[in-house]
């Protein structure tokens, strides 16, 4: 179980995240949607600590973080059961496509680059990039440097994978690819934590859906709660925009 408890988070007088509370249950998908600068993204850094909360406590299983307490060993614990995926890939540019899937490996667990090389190969693999392991970043397209990015965070064997909008940055025909990839990494029944705007895999892979909006979470309940029966105004509002069909 990944949990948020009364989470703040400020970047000087701007409060971006107001006390917010959250579960994720272990082996479920929750997904976040909401308009920029909503909060979404700070929230998902600070599970890991990428971003420290100004306040609250991240709970995964029997490891709990205060943000204004915590020993070092706590915090390199909770890194090492949960992954992210960037918007952005944030690969090593001298790096191979397997190279970079290692990296945590034998950098982090201090594995053989025999060893890693085994279990990297068939992760890159699962992501359909067998052919690609000794391509650079710049050799390959955006949605299979997502695939690296999401190979990458299943190397370590976390407890939970977070995806921060996967997709934003892909050409539109890429991200069919990259959402398949993930629709699998689901049905293996990891804990994910999604922040997105596709709508049609939120309302197909989602165990919950929670809608966030000015640091706060104002809505959250299952696909067919969200989407077909929307309680709050804003978040009424929100969907009527996204879903639009488009003419």
């Amino acid at each position: 179980m990944l949990s948020f408890r009364n989470i703040r988070k400020c970047f000087g007088a701007n409060e971006v995240l107001k006390d917010v509370s959250l579960t994720v249950p272990t082996g479920k998908v929750v997904v976040i949607l909401g308009p920029s600068g909503s909060g979404k993204t700070t929230l998902l850094r600070c599970a890991n600590f990428l971003e420290m909360p100004t306040s609250g406590t991240v709970i995964l299983d029997n490891i709990a973080i205060n943000s204004c307490h915590f020993a070092k060993q706590q915090l390199y614990d909770l890194r090492q059961h949960v992954t992210m995926v960037f918007q952005n890939y944030n690969l090593f540019k001298n790096k191979t496509a397997l190279e970079n899937v290692m990296e945590g490996l034998t950098v982090v667990q201090h594995k053989s680059k025999a060893e890693a090389g085994k279990e990297c190969s068939r992760l890159l693999d699962e992501v359909g990039l067998s052919d690609r392991a000794d391509f650079y970043p710049s050799q390959l397209s955006g949605g299979q440097q997502q695939r690296v990015g999401i190979a990458r965070a299943l190397a370590l064997k976390p407890k939970a994978i977070l995806f921060d909008e996967p997709t934003a940055a892909l050409d539109p025909e890429l991200v069919s690819g990259v959402l398949e990839v993930m629709k699998n990494v689901a049905k293996t029944g990891i804990t994910m934590l999604v922040v997105t705007h596709e709508m049609q895999f939120a309302r197909e892979v989602a165990d919950r859906v929670v809608f966030m909006d000015n640091g706060l979470i104002v809505e959250e309940g299952s696909p067919s709660e969200v989407f077909d029966h929307p309680q709050n105004e804003r978040t009424k509002q929100f969907l009527a925009r996204v879903q639009r069909p488009v003419a």
